[in-house]
């Protein structure tokens, strides 16, 4: 949390700085951007975060905690219809070999502050690499070696329940110039018990560098 206040502490430094440019583009952008893969952060409060297992302590679907992801994104131009949202296609790719997600969804953004600071919210559908139900290591008839293995991934993984997500999403921009924007970002992955009763869940906390695309 320490760390959220400082950036956001920074996002309200920028936006108290001269504006560089009224006229905001309006095209394509893209983007990258670095996250906290299971983050232990959900905006809409404490009944969806847990503490830490004290070490050598594991709680089952906290395996992947506190790993690194490398996000890639594209939106498109607002589109003229349902309040103009843009269309985005995101990649957010596991640093650590854990799960990695495909989205494709719309976002919806609000301008304050003269164009300087906006605040963004979103809703995709995902798919991912990773596992729908982890394996039990304690199944009986299991060889050592199958047991130690199961036991891996069950401790570094999480079972999702479904191949099929749904992704949330929220983040605060300020723009550097008019091309150039930084963005607090937050994202989230489940299937809220549509599919099975097996959704722990998680979240995402990140920064992105994002980039207009279009005339100058």
């Amino acid at each position: 949390m320490i760390g959220l206040k400082s950036a956001l502490g920074a996002t309200l430094a920028l936006v108290s700085a001269p504006a560089i440019a009224q006229d905001r583009p309006a095209g394509p952008e893209v983007g990258v951007g670095v996250y906290r893969h299971g983050a232990n952060f959900h905006p809409l409060g404490a009944e969806f975060t847990i503490d830490a297992p004290p070490p050598g302590v594991f709680y089952l679907d906290s395996g992947e905690d506190r790993t690194v992801d490398v996000q890639l994104l594209y939106r498109t131009a607002p589109l003229k219809i349902l309040l103009k949202p843009r269309l985005t296609a995101k990649a957010q790719i596991s640093t650590a070999g854990r799960t990695s997600f495909a989205s494709l969804g719309a976002e919806w953004r609000q301008h304050v502050l003269k164009d300087r600071l906006y605040g963004q919210v979103g809703i995709g559908v995902t798919i991912h690499d990773g596992y729908r139900f982890l394996p039990d290591p304690f199944e009986p008839g299991l060889s050592n070696a199958e047991a130690w293995r199961r036991y891996d991934v069950a401790t570094t993984r999480v079972g999702f329940g479904s191949r099929v997500l749904f992704n949330p999403n929220a983040s605060i921009g300020v723009r550097l110039s008019r091309r150039w924007a930084a963005e607090l970002s937050w994202e989230h992955h489940s299937h809220r018990r549509i599919f099975n009763d097996v959704n722990p869940g998680i979240d995402h906390l990140g920064i992105r560098v994002i980039h207009a695309l279009g005339r100058k």
